[in-house]
């Protein structure tokens, strides 16, 4: 490589985020710096190559003409020196997996539980980071190795494995509980429904498996993700109907409880997606071997 000037190595890890993901706080979630940090180091490499690359846009940021056959050549450059550093790794060392998860399954379910596949697998460094469900449904690798969340993900190059069962139950907090009526599935409609955003169908059937007609609109506010509805549930603001998964740490502290054994609402289950030809198959097929393994039922009645 003597004589042959190189770009800065930082910077076109960064635009290669930031093309590829289109946005420039995407990229900045995946390489865990600062929004201001993407900015620079992109405007380092337009220096270097004297003319801009990005163009912004109402929802984010495209490359403009100039770059767009650059970006390809620098994300397959970048694929073959992970790919090339990977093999040359030394046999046994499994190094960092990256882990990419929906923000409710990362904070209630893996975080908790991760310390034990540190203990079984000390020579993997687990780096989480989070997206948000819309994304996950496309089946967009963000950078990681592994994408977990519930439902399965569609992807012509990847694997999607299906790792555990799961299933919906409401919940409220022990004062709710104390507080109001709450003898059959019926009497949940006099309270405030709490709902997540992409899942408003979740209250409408489970009342159908309880065998309860319900109106058109449900009372109860929306939100973004499971963990904010069950944290309002447990500040006393309604009833959240949630995933199983999700519940057991709050169960066992009694912040929450089940209102009824049945009926329970059944969801599509935890999927893992992943490429098994890519550098950290190996570690990632151990991550997935031990999610396999993770219970999420101690027991199925509330």
């Amino acid at each position: 490589m003597a004589g042959h000037s190189l770009p800065p190595l930082k910077a076109l890890r960064v635009f290669e985020a930031a093309a590829r993901l289109r946005s420039f706080t995407a990229a900045a979630d995946e390489l865990s710096i600062t929004h201001s940090a993407v900015s620079q180091q992109i405007r380092i490499l337009e220096d270097y190559v004297g003319q801009p690359l990005f163009a912004r846009e109402a929802r984010g940021v495209a490359l403009l003409p100039c770059a767009q056959a650059y970006f390809p050549e620098v994300q397959a450059s970048l694929e073959r020196i992970a790919a090339a550093t990977a093999k040359l790794r030394a046999p046994g060392f499994a190094g960092t997996l990256r882990v990419c998860a929906t923000p409710s399954l990362t904070m209630k379910w893996l975080i908790p539980r991760l310390s034990g596949f540190q203990a079984l697998h000390p020579g993997i460094d687990v780096q989480l980071t989070t997206q948000g469900r819309s994304f996950l449904d496309r089946g967009g690798d963000a950078g990681s190795d592994v994408l977990l969340r519930h439902g399965y993900m569609a992807h012509a190059e990847l694997s999607c494995v299906h790792c555990l069962d799961d299933f919906h139950v409401p919940v409220a907090s022990p004062r709710f509980i104390e507080r109001n009526r709450l003898a059959a599935p019926a009497d949940c409609l006099g309270h405030p429904l709490l709902k997540v955003a992409g899942g408003m169908d979740y209250w409408p059937r489970w009342f159908a498996l309880a065998k309860v007609d319900v109106p058109a609109q449900l009372p109860g506010p929306v939100f973004d993700h499971h963990f904010l509805c069950m944290q309002a549930a447990m500040n006393d603001l309604g009833i959240a109907l949630a995933p199983w998964c999700l519940l057991q740490d709050d169960m066992a502290a009694d912040r929450l409880r089940p209102l009824f054994a049945q009926p329970q609402l059944p969801n599509a289950g935890i999927h893992a997606l992943y490429r098994p030809d890519g550098p950290a198959a190996a570690a990632a097929q151990r991550f997935i071997d031990w999610l396999c393994g993770q219970g999420t039922e101690p027991s199925r009645g509330a």
